[in-house]
């Protein structure tokens, strides 16, 4: 039988995760309308060049948005800095029915960044401050989880929906969002932090399925005990200023760099044109969407190997596997149009090797940063770290969504695939040296860990 406790924190992560869901169909609604905004029917016409800015102008508001979100996630909560995205959402995807160019159509993405940021920011630390040390790296993953679970429903629904009629699908998630997360309890860290010790206490005891509260006064305790100690030294300027707080930061900054630039980022979002380029007689938005459902699928796993294998394990094989596919994938296009070699009849191993790709990227690189990033630093900078995590994640998108279809345009598509194993090889060293394991540790027990060694091993 499954514990109370276990059910209703997976519970509080999922409808939580609702927030990053809507994430996931604002970055994958890009992918199946492509065709339409470039073909000559196009609602809001626009060149190739102009398509880059389309997808890649929501990081600017990622990079605005990610500070502020922190900030106000210390200030207000965990809970109401998630619960504004819903209507957020909602608005977005109404003004797409009334706009009919392209200026407007990039302030509606710039909007949808703003919001994305919020998710991007808050959502990892309340779900790591509302998850038992046991579970903490399994309920970290339903991060990706329901990220992918938003790309998948906007390519399952893409391939059958226009413009117009996909902008209407859309609203679902905000509404479902505001609807189900409404009832979760608030962070008992937030409370905490606010002195609000009977919240937090009355928190904690829903979480951990305990009416009568007696269980879980040890982990009220340690936790309040944890979180004064760490407010003592409440700033900003510790993010940078403390020695272990700032090699943290390095190593999940260096993280976040790996998990982009592996290539599955811009893969979700320009799933249709690399497709279209491998010689299969299949129609590319049919591919993307046994794309998403190779993503989405790969990351159950993972759900279960966070909290046993670790994290640094399976860090270290997510990235392996991930410069085996990259080169792979690179080779192809490489024969396909620089060398004499004829390799069209061989186009399904290289939509095996994105396969592969997504399945590697996913059970650590894509599923693990979140869970990573929580678990490195102390309540008083954990927002922080994030939002400076957030834009870090969202420079480097920018720069790799901008770049990707400049150089595959013109038969360069190796290009990106050559960029992508060099990094991750480089992210196979890095994980190797410096990535402590966290796992099953209560965040006392991770600070205590860190301050003991100064090389985070």
């Amino acid at each position: 039988m499954l514990n109370k406790g276990v059910v209703r924190q997976f519970l509080a992560a999922t409808a939580g995760s609702l927030s990053i869901m809507n994430v996931g169909i604002i970055l994958g609604w890009t992918s199946p309308i492509m065709e339409e905004l470039l073909g000559p029917n196009s609602p809001i016409p626009m060149t190739v060049d102009e398509s880059s800015w389309f997808v890649s102008v929501i990081d600017w508001g990622l990079i605005l948005g990610s500070l502020p979100f922190g900030v106000i996630a210390d200030r207000w909560g965990r809970k109401p800095s998630l619960q504004i995205i819903g209507p957020m959402a909602l608005a977005t995807w109404v003004a797409l029915l009334f706009i009919d160019t392209f200026l407007g159509l990039l302030i509606v993405r710039f909007a949808q960044g703003l919001l994305a940021a919020g998710a991007y920011t808050v959502l990892p630390v309340y779900a790591g401050e509302i998850a038992g040390p046991k579970i903490r790296g399994a309920l970290g993953t339903m991060f990706q989880i329901m990220m992918y679970v938003g790309i998948l429903f906007v390519y399952a629904a893409g391939m059958y929906l226009d413009y117009r009629q996909l902008t209407y699908a859309m609203m679902v998630g905000p509404v479902l969002f505001c609807a189900l997360f409404a009832a979760i309890p608030e962070s008992p860290h937030f409370y905490v932090m606010k002195n609000k010790l009977p919240e937090a206490k009355k928190a904690l005891v829903w979480l951990r399925g305990d009416e009568t509260g007696r269980s879980v006064d040890d982990e009220m305790d340690s936790v309040v005990e944890c979180i004064c100690k760490e407010m003592r030294n409440a700033s900003f300027t510790e993010l940078f200023t403390d020695w272990v707080s700032l090699k943290a930061l390095i190593i999940v900054q260096g993280l976040s760099v790996f998990r982009v630039m592996a290539g599955v980022t811009a893969l979700i979002s320009y799933a249709s044109i690399t497709f279209a380029e491998m010689h299969v007689d299949v129609h590319a938005n049919k591919l993307s969407l046994v794309f998403a459902c190779s993503v989405l699928f790969s990351a159950l796993p993972s759900t279960v190997l966070a909290d046993r294998l670790g994290r640094r394990p399976l860090m270290i094989i997510s990235c392996l596997w991930c410069f085996v596919f990259d080169t792979a994938i690179f080779a192809y296009f490489y024969a396909d149009r620089c060398t004499e070699y004829d390799v069209t009849e061989y186009g399904w191993l290289c939509v095996l090797a994105v396969g592969g790709l997504s399945v590697a990227h996913t059970i650590g690189l894509g599923s693990l940063l979140s869970t990573i990033n929580c678990e490195l630093f102390p309540s008083n900078t954990r927002s922080i770290a994030n939002a400076v995590n957030t834009i870090t994640l969202t420079i480097v998108s920018f720069l790799a969504l901008k770049i990707y279809p400049v150089l595959a345009d013109g038969g360069g598509m190796y290009r990106n695939y050559l960029i992508s194993s060099l990094f991750s090889l480089c992210s196979i060293v890095c994980c190797v040296l410096w990535l402590p394991e966290t796992k099953g540790k209560t965040f006392a027990a991770i600070q205590a860990q860190l301050r003991k060694t100064d090389d985070l091993v």
